[in-house]
């Protein structure tokens, strides 16, 4: 998935730190009777699983167009019982939507997550011709180990080969890592700047700024966990 595989700051010396899930239909499949039932079922499986981040967890800070009036009435319940809005509102993000997103920090959830998906739900979309694609993103080491635990077969690879031009007027290597947690470019470089500077004065946390960081992104995808040790280590500079 394109708007991933720009990330900086992964290595394979450091596996296990980042693993992304996504679901995709094809978009004239998406008034198919059932498949709107079939992405909220994953959508509340995803969450069953613990992500760090998913689709639109900032829905109680962001201006969310796909929740329409009931974004009011779900702000509301959050206040109230988190995980059950928490659930509602992936199950009505993911039943409206073409591709829905989640982010973990362990292998392992992400390996217990694809079993569950092959137990029953795949053989359903299958009977029933929905075409939904499961796609991970991260080191390529970690997804061959997730593959491999899962017994799934890797058959497609995107690989992007970094940045070209004039690439000297770009910001600083740290920043970029925070900037291309969102392949929208939703998290910008003053954005950014500005984060670093208030943890560097104290006015925010290296977990409030990393907190900060991942409203714009409605995917879901900022990694808040990696962000904080990144403004921990700006902090001291």
């Amino acid at each position: 998935m394109s708007h991933t595989s720009q990330r900086r700051g992964l290595s394979p010396a450091e596996p296990g730190k980042e693993l992304i899930v996504l679901a995709m239909i094809p978009s004239e499949y998406q008034n198919k009777t059932g498949i709107g039932s079939a992405m909220a079922e994953l959508g509340v499986m995803m969450l069953k699983h613990h992500p760090e981040n998913w689709i639109l967890k900032n829905f109680t800070t962001t201006k969310i167009p796909q929740l329409g009036p009931a974004q009011g009435f779900l702000e509301w319940f959050y206040q109230r019982s988190p995980a059950r809005a928490e659930r509602l509102t992936i199950r009505l993000v993911a039943s409206v939507s073409t591709v829905i997103t989640a982010l973990w920090t362990d292998k392992e959830k992400v390996i217990n997550l694809l079993n569950e998906l092959k137990s029953d739900w795949v053989a359903n979309n299958q009977k029933n011709g929905y075409p939904i694609s499961i796609v991970l993103s991260g080191l390529f080491s970690d997804i061959h180990h997730c593959c491999q635990k899962s017994h799934c077969q890797e058959h497609t690879y995107l690989q992007s080969l970094g940045i070209f031009g004039v690439a000297q007027n770009l910001p600083g290597e740290k920043e970029l890592e925070l900037i291309t947690m969102c392949g929208h470019g939703l998290v910008g470089n003053n954005y950014v700047r500005d984060l670093i500077r208030k943890v560097q004065t104290q006015e925010l946390s290296p977990k409030e700024a990393s907190l900060k960081l991942a409203e714009p992104c409605v995917c879901g995808i900022v990694n808040p966990i990696r962000a904080e040790e990144i403004f921990s280590q700006l902090a001291k500079k």
